[in-house]
């Protein structure tokens, strides 16, 4: 990984490949390396020169004092696109917390964005996401000494219940994940607090149909961040918007579901 001093924030990241450049933006918590596990050999593959990075907060990128907002995280990736030398438009795709940030650039700064795909991400708050973040963030807030396994099926809850039932399947993730270090503070509470803003803003949505840039939706069967029919109604709220979903999958589907996500990718940027 290298790295960039952007003044507030220095940012780890990582660019594989040749051609067009495409940005991955990482979700909540989640490394960006991350998208190595299916996603970027296959885009590197396609002919683009892939671009990842740790969001603020996340190690090895630096974690500035609380709090953060998506809109901050949205101009480091633009920080970081400059540093590139990449001053003109650029295709990004973003899961979950990342994909909230492809969303605020497409609509904030469209002149940057060629396209965007929004994984798990584009939806109007459901009462579970909004109550799962509070307490995410308050557990983060009193910055308990957890223990691993811990932090290991909080991240097993986003598999389907019917992968859940099956013993090796939990057993295989829990021997990868209980061996990860706990994530320090104050990044942890920095991006839960921007989650939270951002799940709780009454404004929420409101920009959908002003968005000009082409965009996929990809929605994922059994995700309970971003449902199905939530990210459905998100699409058809923008312009032109085309909808996904991968079948079989839930939030983690870009990692379990690799294959049909980079394949939905690169069809949709071929074309945008």
């Amino acid at each position: 990984m290298e790295q960039v001093d952007l003044g507030q924030v220095t940012l780890a990241y990582e660019v594989t490949g040749e051609g067009d450049p495409l940005l991955l933006l990482a979700g909540l918590g989640q490394p960006a390396e991350a998208f190595h596990v299916g996603l970027t050999g296959p885009l590197v593959a396609a002919g683009y020169q892939v671009v990842i990075v740790d969001n603020r907060g996340m190690g090895p990128s630096s974690a500035p004092p609380a709090p953060y907002s998506v809109a901050q995280m949205a101009g480091d990736a633009l920080g970081l696109l400059d540093h590139l030398g990449h001053a003109g438009p650029v295709r990004v795709a973003g899961h979950s917390l990342g994909g909230w940030i492809a969303e605020t650039l497409a609509a904030r700064h469209p002149d940057r964005v060629r396209a965007a795909a929004l994984m798990g991400s584009a939806n109007t708050p459901t009462a579970w996401e909004k109550a799962i973040t509070e307490v995410e963030r308050d557990l983060a807030r009193a910055d308990l000494a957890l223990p691993p396994l811990f932090y290991a099926t909080e991240i097993l809850r986003y598999l389907p219940n019917h992968e859940l039932q099956r013993n090796e399947v939990v057993e295989g993730w829990l021997a990868v994940l209980s061996q990860l270090e706990a994530w320090p503070n104050p990044g942890r509470v920095g991006q839960y607090e921007a989650a939270l803003a951002w799940s709780t803003d009454p404004a929420h949505g409101t920009w959908w149909p002003t968005i000009a840039v082409p965009c996929l939706v990809l929605g994922f069967e059994h995700d309970i961040d971003s449902p199905p029919a939530y990210a459905r109604a998100a699409a058809a709220a923008i312009p032109g918007a085309r909808y996904e979903e991968v079948a079989g999958a839930s939030h983690l589907g870009f990692m379990t579901h690799a294959q049909e996500t980079s394949r939905l990718l690169i069809e949709f940027f071929a074309t945008a």
